[in-house]
């Protein structure tokens, strides 16, 4: 289990996020919700370790890993060459590959590929480093329907095989069915 603990963190003297505690259990697809601005991104980029924490702790997790939203699909590189960039035992590669069933897409350049296609990929890079949390921040924007719900459905599959999954989404309705919990960041306005 991943226990936060009263985490508090914000950017340039605002905190965003204040006294936070949440646990984590091995099979929980986590979904946050909130309004822009109230703490989705800080959240996970605090647990990430991408910014400080100003207060409380984070225990149980060793490898918490965020996979970055919209990266460029730069020609000249397969998919198997992007992922190996976050990832060198071919072993962990392969494995996070046939997951998320992306393996046939092994050689395509992936400027080439669809976006719902890339995405799962970069999911690809964070299970192929055997992270302990998994961390998405509007995983599915920009996508198709059928691209949505067939990210969605990895994302719970990687729960239920023992990754536990973290992700934000303003699209509620189409996301709560594949979330084991949803957790909504409320907005502090002054």
């Amino acid at each position: 289990m991943i226990e936060i603990s009263h985490i508090s963190a914000g950017y340039k003297g605002r905190q965003v996020l204040d006294d936070f505690s949440l646990s984590i259990e091995e099979h929980d697809c986590i979904l946050l919700k909130g309004l822009n601005g109230s703490g989705k991104t800080t959240l996970m980029k605090a647990l990430a370790g991408l910014i400080p924490l100003s207060g409380g702790s984070i225990a149980g997790a060793e490898r918490i890993i965020m996979v970055p939203t919209r990266i460029p699909k730069v020609k000249g590189f397969t998919l198997r060459q992007f992922i190996a960039t976050a990832c060198h035992n071919p072993q962990d590669l392969d494995k996070a590959m046939q997951m998320l069933g992306i393996e046939t897409l092994a050689l395509r350049d992936i400027s080439t590929l669809s976006d719902g296609q890339f995405q799962k990929g970069c999911i690809a890079t964070g299970l192929s480093r055997r992270a302990d949390l998994l961390l998405l921040d509007e995983p599915t924007a920009f996508l198709d329907y059928k691209a949505r719900e067939s990210v969605l459905a990895t994302l719970r599959a990687i729960a239920d095989a023992g990754t536990p999954v973290v992700f934000s989404s303003h699209d509620i309705a189409a996301a709560t069915p594949f979330a084991t919990k949803t957790v909504e960041l409320g907005l502090d306005v002054d």
